[in-house]
C-alpha cells in the first residue's frame, strides 16, 4: 500500500471516476485503475463497483475510507513540518512561561535556540502560569510552558513533566518527615504570588488539600516573589515551600531544610497552545527543544502512544 494508491482512493471516492482522477493528477485512466486494482489485492477487498459511466464505493470501501484520509493527513502534516524545519531563516517566537524559569535552566535553552537559528527572533514573556494562559488563549503568545492546573477553556493542555514541591523550613525537625497539609497547618506559613492568590497553581494545591482536610489555612506573611519567602524562612519566621529545583539553586539560603508533603505534592508542567490553531514553524521548532529539555530536567510525563 502506497501513499500514490491512496491518494489515487480518495480522488477517485470524491470525483466518482478513474477518468477524472487522471485528469487533476495529470496521469493516464489506466494508471490509476492498475493503482486502484493494486491497492485492492493488497486489502483483499473490492474498494469500488464499476459502474457504466462511473464508480461508486462499496461497503469495504466506505469503512476504509477516513483510514485513508487520516494516513494521508498525517504524510501532509509530516511533509509540512519538514518544510516548517527547513525555512527557519526568519520568523518570531511568541511564547510564554510560568514565573520561574531560571531555576530549570531557561538561559542555557535559549542560548542553544539562538545559536541554530540566529535569523529567529525570540519573544518570550514570564507570568504567573494562570495569566500566562490567558495570554494564549487570547492569541497574544502562540504557545506557553505552564504549571497546573490552569483553566483550560480554548486550550490544549499536554503536560510533559514535573517537580516535586518541598516544605521548607529553617527547623530540621519540623522536615525531617513527610507532613500532611494538617501538620503544616500549624506552622506559620508564608505564601508567596500575592498578586495571583488563589489563581496561583501551587497555592490552588494548597488550598484544595487544606479543603479536603476541612481546615482553613492562616498565613501571618504573604509576599509577591518566592525569594523574599526563602528569606524569612531563613530567618526562622515562617516555613514556605518550593519546586526542587529552587533548592539546587546557588543561592538558596544554607540554613534552610526541605521536607515532602504527605502525600508528595509536585508541579506538573505543561505545554498549551490555543485550541485549532496551528503554531508557526519557529515557535514548534522552539516547543520541541521545550519538552525535550524539561524532561531532561525534571520528571518526564510521557502518553501512552508519545514515542518520546
Amino acid at each position: 500500500m502506497t501513499l500514490r494508491q491512496l491518494l489515487y482512493f480518495l480522488g477517485a471516492a470524491d470525483l466518482g471516476s478513474f477518468t477524472a482522477v487522471a485528469a487533476r493528477m495529470q496521469v493516464t485512466q489506466p494508471a490509476v485503475a492498475e493503482q486502484i486494482r493494486q491497492l485492492e489485492r493488497f486489502l483483499k477487498v473490492d474498494l469500488f463497483v464499476r459502474l457504466g459511466r462511473g464508480i461508486r464505493l462499496t461497503q469495504s470501501g466506505e469503512e476504509f475510507l477516513p483510514h485513508a484520509r487520516r494516513v494521508v493527513a498525517a504524510a501532509e502534516e509530516a511533509q509540512r513540518s519538514v518544510a516548517g524545519m527547513r525555512a527557519l531563516l526568519g520568523g518570531t517566537v511568541t511564547f510564554g512561561a510560568f514565573g520561574a524559569p531560571a531555576h530549570y535552566g531557561f538561559a542555557a535553552l535559549i542560548r542553544d535556540f539562538a545559536t541554530a537559528h540566529p535569523a529567529v527572533r525570540l519573544r518570550l514573556r514570564g507570568r504567573n502560569s494562570s495569566e500566562i494562559a490567558d495570554a494564549v488563549r487570547a492569541g497574544a503568545l502562540e504557545a506557553a510552558l505552564v504549571v497546573l492546573p490552569v483553566n483550560d477553556d480554548g486550550i490544549d493542555v499536554e503536560p510533559i513533566a514535573r517537580d516535586e514541591v518541598l516544605i521548607v523550613s529553617s527547623d530540621p525537625d519540623l522536615t525531617r518527615r513527610p507532613l500532611s497539609i494538617e501538620q503544616l497547618a500549624k506552622s506559620p506559613l508564608v505564601l508567596y504570588e500575592a498578586q495571583y492568590a488563589e489563581h496561583d497553581p501551587t497555592r490552588r494545591q494548597l488550598a484544595e488539600r487544606a479543603q479536603t482536610a476541612g481546615i482553613r489555612l492562616e498565613f501571618p506573611f504573604e509576599v509577591e516573589h518566592l525569594d523574599t519567602a526563602l528569606q524569612l524562612a531563613s530567618a526562622s519566621l515562617a516555613t514556605t515551600y518550593v519546586p526542587s529545583a529552587v533548592t539546587r539553586s546557588p543561592v538558596f539560603p544554607a540554613n534552610l531544610t526541605t521536607g515532602s508533603f504527605d502525600p508528595p505534592m509536585y508541579d506538573v508542567f505543561a505545554i498549551i497552545t490555543r485550541r485549532g490553531t496551528r503554531v508557526s514553524p519557529a515557535t514548534g521548532e522552539f516547543l520541541r527543544r521545550v519538552v525535550r529539555h524539561m524532561r531532561g530536567v525534571a520528571e518526564p510525563i510521557r502518553r501512552d502512544a508519545d514515542d518520546g
